[in-house]
């Protein structure tokens, strides 16, 4: 398994570096780590010269009318020595197909890929490999990842997306309030729904509105058994305070059945937060009699 991680800051890249396989980079076709076309070429530049690999996320849905700025982003990527190319939109793998670059492409539906079917059907359009969805049980992960074994990547930490809207949620509330804020791409936002009291953090862009889990995700425990069938494991770090984030880095890389448990702990203690399993071990398919 390649361990990934999503890059927030670039002042973080030269110590990142050591940590994983390889860096998860932002595009203007994403909602949390938007780089610039420039920013791109300096970061794919940087860290194929230190021998780590470099994938593009790309992974918002595409209006007709930024269209021009995806041929171009994808001209100037199809230069670059990109290892793969984080995608949801299908208007995305047409463009690839015409460029040649269907095999660097990663299917990320976040909550879509559920089953083996679904992933076989995917990988045989002939793409590199597949996200599977964050809210499947670990029987349903293992169950998918055998049965493809090197051709799924998973989530492996951080907060997981629960809802996406075009509309503009911030923006609204703020109009409605008569209230001035400079809130696109803030990563210091939550909310607090009106009979529940825990925060879920929220970020908007230009894009539209993005809601995430109140709790970290983690796998310490599960990992291990998983990671000889995945292709690689992401860190997302949304949210996630760069301490917190070089531990994570540097204890995946090293994980094991013997140590998974002081890892785990040692997290907790240094780095106190909400973390959780999330639905690794309770379904998220319960009927009305069940």
């Amino acid at each position: 398994m390649e361990l990934l991680v999503t890059l927030r800051k670039k002042q973080l890249l030269e110590k990142l570096l050591p940590l994983v396989d390889g860096v998860i980079a932002g595009s203007l076709f994403t909602s949390s780590y938007d780089s610039s076309i420039e920013d791109i070429e300096i970061i794919c530049n940087y860290i194929k010269t230190r021998g780590k690999k470099v994938y593009i996320v790309m992974d918002d849905f595409v209006s007709e009318d930024e269209l021009p700025d995806l041929y171009y982003y994808f001209r100037v990527i199809s230069k670059l020595d990109v290892d793969g190319i984080y995608f949801h939109d299908f208007g995305i793998y047409d463009i690839a197909r015409k460029d040649d670059m269907v095999s660097k492409l990663i299917y990320d539906g976040k909550t879509v890929l559920c089953n083996a079917l679904d992933t076989a059907f995917l990988l045989k359009r002939g793409i590199d490999s597949v996200v599977l969805s964050r809210e499947l049980t670990l029987e349903e992960i293992t169950n998918i990842v055998k049965a493809n074994p090197k051709q799924v990547d998973l989530q492996i930490f951080g907060h997981i997306r629960l809802s996406y809207s075009k509309r503009k949620f911030l923006k609204n509330y703020f109009n409605e309030i008569n209230r001035e804020y400079d809130y696109l791409n803030k990563e210091t936002m939550s909310l607090v729904e009106e009979q529940r009291d825990y925060r879920l953090p929220i970020i908007e862009n230009d894009h539209g509105t993005y809601i995430y889990s109140d709790y970290v995700f983690e796998m310490f425990n599960e990992i291990n058994d998983l990671k000889k069938y995945l292709k690689r494991g992401i860190i997302d770090t949304l949210f996630i305070d760069d301490s917190t984030v070089m531990e994570v880095c540097r204890d995946y890389r090293r994980i094991s059945n013997e140590n998974k448990e002081f890892l785990k702990q040692n997290l907790l203690q240094s780095h106190p937060d909400n973390y959780s399993s999330g639905y690794l071990y309770q379904r998220t398919n319960i009927t009305k009699d069940e």
